[in-house]
């Protein structure tokens, strides 16, 4: 069964906190948009046939953020300057809201443990006590540029920025005091994702019209040792670019991207080579793409015909039909944790569920948003969705997820 928790609504339009999977300069989404794709595929059913009454406001807002405390108790939302902590059972406000910088808000994630959120913007980055709202440390300075997207090392001890300066940064999460700077874009760097363990960081330079600075389109990927900041192996050229998504597998070995054509690469992390051959999606570009929890199936979604293909990660070979049903490109996606379904958003304006292991529509489209879904994230009991847009506009729905096969 499917339903609009309490018809929640929170306004922001937004980007999802990062753990595995990235967009960067998407055309459509905002600039250094995130998903998170670290979550799994299989079987079941869904009753069909409700209605998705008028959403509650909890935030007005401008373009914002959402992030889930790893608990999924709590979720955060923010739009210009403010950070806003909402219950994820009703919608209502809980814990302490927070002024975190002046201007605009790119970025959010909650630490590991739950207990601190750092945000980055225009005007920086720096770390908060959720609890209290009270800032935890100095503020983290030194990109001179805006601060575009934020991640928490898995062990919690090392946070990175990545900024329109063209820099990575990587600090200690307890004290805010730097541990290094990473360089090597060519361009400002929009979007930076720690691997499942915490030995690598891969980051995702702005392109085109994401740019800050007068240099050539970047178009590439960069994986780095976290522990001594050196590449691995050369950048992962996306030709042709923009960088549009990049996903580490849930073991870390391989990392998948995609950019403006039809090639969907997979890449060996220890040496930075491709790994075998390219999958070819139906139609280009392939807007967002991310592995099942236990990496035996990826998705990928096709820009130039609306659909969503998911591949047998060990054949290579596609593992149903393809996916079809949506009316605008989906740039949003996101396995359940149990791994049964798949949630996809388009520019169309809704929301669907899929049985993973048939490719089947569960239910109806999701519908309540007026605009493009930009933004997807399953709680970690996957009985709640968090759905967000170009509405300015977060929605919760709950949901009974089928048992697997």
């Amino acid at each position: 069964m499917i339903g609009l928790l309490a018809s929640t609504a929170a306004s922001t339009a937004a980007r999802a906190d990062q753990q595995a999977t990235l967009i960067a300069g998407s055309a459509a989404a905002p600039a250094g948009a995130l998903t998170a794709g670290s979550a799994a595929a299989p079987a079941g059913g869904l009753t069909a046939g409700f209605a998705a009454a008028p959403g509650r406001s909890v935030m007005p807002g401008t373009a914002g953020i959402i992030a889930v405390r790893p608990d999924g108790k709590v979720f955060a939302t923010a739009s210009t300057g403010k950070v806003k902590q909402w219950n994820t059972a009703t919608g209502r406000p809980a814990g302490t809201s927070f002024s975190a910088h002046a201007g605009p808000l790119h970025s959010v994630v909650f630490s590991p443990d739950g207990k601190r959120l750092a945000v980055a913007g225009d005007r920086g980055a720096s770390i908060w006590d959720a609890a209290s709202g009270e800032r935890s440390g100095p503020a983290l300075t030194g990109h001179g540029a805006p601060v575009r997207s934020v991640a928490f090392s898995p062990s919690g001890r090392l946070l990175a920025t990545a900024g329109d300066d063209g820099t990575v940064r990587l600090w200690e999460a307890a004290s805010g005091d730097p541990v290094r700077t990473l360089t090597g874009h060519t361009g400002g760097v929009r979007s930076v994702v720690f691997s499942p363990d915490g030995k690598l960081l891969v980051t995702a330079g702005a392109t085109g019209s994401d740019k800050t600075t007068d240099t050539d389109d970047d178009n590439t990927v960069r994986l780095w040792h976290t522990r001594t900041g050196r590449p691995v192996g050369k950048a992962l050229s996306i030709s042709p670019g923009p960088v549009f998504a990049v996903s580490f597998t849930p073991g870390g070995e391989l990392l998948a991207t995609s950019g403006g054509g039809r090639a969907i690469r997979l890449w060996d992390t220890a040496t930075a080579t491709p790994d075998g051959d390219p999958l070819v999606s139906s139609s280009a570009p392939v807007f967002a793409l991310t592995f099942s929890a236990g990496g035996k199936l990826l998705a990928t979604s096709s820009g130039g015909d609306n659909t969503v293909q998911l591949w047998d990660t060990a054949s290579r070979r596609p593992a149903t039909a393809p996916l079809t049903g949506h009316t605008g490109p989906v740039r949003a996606m996101r396995f359940s944790p149990g791994g049964n379904l798949l949630a996809t958003g388009s520019d169309d304006g809704t929301v669907r569920l899929w049985n993973a292991a048939t490719g089947k529509l569960e239910g109806k489209p999701l519908t309540g948003h007026d605009g493009p879904v930009w933004a997807l994230r399953f709680t970690p009991d996957g009985k709640r969705l968090i759905t967000a847009g170009a509405d300015e506009q977060v929605r919760l729905w709950t949901l009974d997820e089928p048992d697997p096969a």
